[in-house]
């Protein structure tokens, strides 16, 4: 055990910081970047030998997209209000700080996505017409026209400009699992669909090449992982020119063709590569290792920009010059916990009930003592379709050095193990992932630090739901619970999320025309009276995509039931806790939970 652990506090932990999200402005003297220093996520800005930070904007919300313009020192941004998602848009000049608003229409959700290559238009999508599609439209800056180039319905997203500008692809989703690639020519108006296909197929974000014959883009058509593949305009043909091993999960292309950066992800791990654009050829460049999150190229092609991070380390933002291969840390966001202090996780797989191998990555505290056993937390992602990967977890590497295990498992359903695997949960399987979290209990009786009587399962969204669904389903598993924004009841989740989500939500979990019995069935609130381990609830009183009403339906019957219960509403949040205040206020609270129950 970690003699030392009363060194540092939760607090400490919490108020690690982080930079992450680079973009150049046009002649790449200047990167903006983006950051939690004040608490929560705003725009800075510096030069590219880090030097001359300052402060761009100063929300009580955070920032939650941001593109460079190509053509003049402006940022187009989007944010929204007390974490409702319905995002607004904004330009700024950093000269002046001057913000001018674009849309301001609260009850509109706006998508942004990207400046046409000239700087004069923004693309973004937004769900005015009715609630529920997504139309996109690009917007001339200069003259404040709005144009609907896409409005054939459901939840759609630009994909960027084309290099002339001729063109501007769209995305339009039905599921996480399933969506279309459409092309607009806005000289003619006229909509080509590039991707009619059967089943589920993912298709990703165009990378063009500069003279528009072709352009790059991941997809997964008859193969089990994101794969890069290259379409002609003039052939209208896709043909794959890299069939991968592991989901390509990231693309950039550099302006005039010079290079072409392709992260993957590998069994959750970050490699960026950089290629050069039209042979593939890789080209030798030695990048740090670790996390890698958002790249980017300065459009003159000198410098490659990124954000990286690992287990121990928070994300700072590095440049890479691409005529030396030199790499310079940029940014040195404060942390406060030595890296040493902090533990890098293992990657193990356990067997479920039907033989899967389900991977997961464990945490183990430093200098454990001989034959003693700790309390062990099974810490659930949310999505379904997200992953867990090994980044700094701050709440985890609190617990950790606290004198919890805590093991965070890929059950199925996740992504990143090829799109057979995300689709093992989808309806009638949704229990199986349940069952996954029973594998991993009769797993860890097997791991001699573990105190299997100290079991506690934990997790956001539909990490939520999951817990839920434990200590409901198999109630004498658990010492405790916590949940954080979780279904409690597909039938009340699916009637009041918002309307834009239920579309994509229905092909995950089931339809409330077609599944309503089969989705009561599985549904937490209707086996409430069965957990017997005190639950933690945590949830924000403007979530659009949980609605607070599960949270509210939990805690009225489990006190019905006797049940020991603790429900926390944060006013000002939305889909989990974004506000440094709110995280400072509720994960103490989730500590001392735990101990008191703990204890007894």
């Amino acid at each position: 055990m970690n003699m030392d652990k009363d060194k540092y506090t939760i607090a400490d932990f919490l108020k690690v910081k982080t930079a992450f999200g680079p973009r150049f402005n046009p002649d790449a003297s200047k990167i903006a970047y983006l950051s939690n220093l004040t608490g929560t996520t705003q725009i800075y800005l510096m030069s590219i030998d880090g030097s001359d930070v300052i402060q761009l904007t100063d929300f009580p919300d955070f920032i939650s997209g941001m593109v460079f313009s190509p053509k003049e020192n402006l940022i187009a941004f989007s944010k929204s209000v007390g974490g409702n998602e319905k995002n607004q848009l904004y330009l700024i000049n950093p000269a002046n700080k001057e913000i001018i608003e674009l849309t301001n229409k609260p009850d509109t959700k706006y998508r942004l996505s990207s400046f046409s290559y000239d700087g004069e238009y923004i693309s973004y999508a937004s769900n005015e017409r009715n609630g529920k599609d997504f139309d996109v439209y690009i917007l001339n800056l200069e003259t404040r026209k709005e144009s609907c180039v896409f409005d054939f319905g459901d939840s759609c997203s630009s994909a960027g400009f084309s290099p002339s500008g001729k063109y501007l692809a769209v995305n339009r989703f039905y599921s996480n699992e399933n969506n279309d690639l459409y092309l607009c020519n806005l000289e003619t108006n006229k909509v080509e669909h590039l991707t009619p296909h059967d089943g589920n197929v993912s298709y990703g974000t165009p990378r063009w090449l500069p003279d528009e014959s072709s352009f790059y883009l991941t997809m997964n058509k008859d193969v089990e992982f994101e794969s890069l593949a290259k379409y002609s305009l003039k052939d209208k043909q896709f043909e794959y020119v890299i069939k991968s091993n592991w989901d390509i999960a990231g693309l950039a292309m550099q302006r005039n063709g010079k290079y072409f950066g392709i992260a993957t992800n590998e069994n959750g791990y970050s490699k960026l590569t950089i290629y050069e654009p039209y042979t593939l050829a890789p080209m030798s460049y030695n990048l740090p290792a670790g996390e890698i999150g958002s790249f980017s190229f300065s459009m003159d092609g000198k410098y490659l920009s990124f954000s990286l991070g690992d287990s121990r380390r928070t994300s700072n933002i590095f440049i890479a010059n691409m005529e030396t291969g030199e790499t310079k840390q940029l940014i040195n966001a404060p942390q406060g916990i030595p890296p040493d202090t902090l533990v890098e996780p293992e990657l193990i797989q356990f067997k479920s009930f039907d033989g899967l191998e389900i991977p997961a990555f464990i945490y183990k505290p430093k200098n454990i003592v001989s034959g003693k056993k700790l309390p062990t937390i099974i810490n659930i992602h949310g999505g379904p379709e997200s992953q867990y990967r090994p980044g700094l977890a701050l709440l985890t590497q609190y617990f950790v050095y606290a004198g919890y295990i805590v093991i965070a498992p890929n059950i199925r359903g996740s992504s990143g193990y090829g799109k057979t695997y995300m689709a093992l949960d989808n309806v009638e399987k949704r229990m199986d992932s349940v069952k996954d979290i029973i594998a991993l209990s009769e797993y860890l009786k097997n791991v001699s630090e573990v105190d299997i009587n100290k079991l506690i399962v934990m997790g956001g969204s539909y990490g939520g739901f999951m817990v839920l669904a434990c200590m409901a389903f198999y109630p004498d598993l658990w010492a405790a619970g916590v949940n954080t924004c979780g279904i409690v009841n597909f039938i009340s989740f699916l009637e009041n999320t918002a309307p834009y989500r239920r579309a994509s939500r229905e092909a995950e979990y089931g339809s409330l025309e077609k599944d309503r019995e089969f989705l009561k069935s599985i549904s937490p609130i209707n086996s409430l009276d069965k957990i017997k381990a005190p639950l933690l609830v945590i949830h924000g009183a403007n979530d659009p995509r949980v609605p607070l009403s599960e949270a509210e339906q939990i805690e009225t019957k489990l006190k019905e039931h006797g049940r020991y219960i603790e429900l926390l509403v944060y006013q000002d949040e939305g889909h989990g806790l974004s506000k440094l205040k709110n995280r400072l206020d509720a994960y103490p609270k989730v500590v001392e939970f735990l101990e008191k129950v703990l204890a007894k």
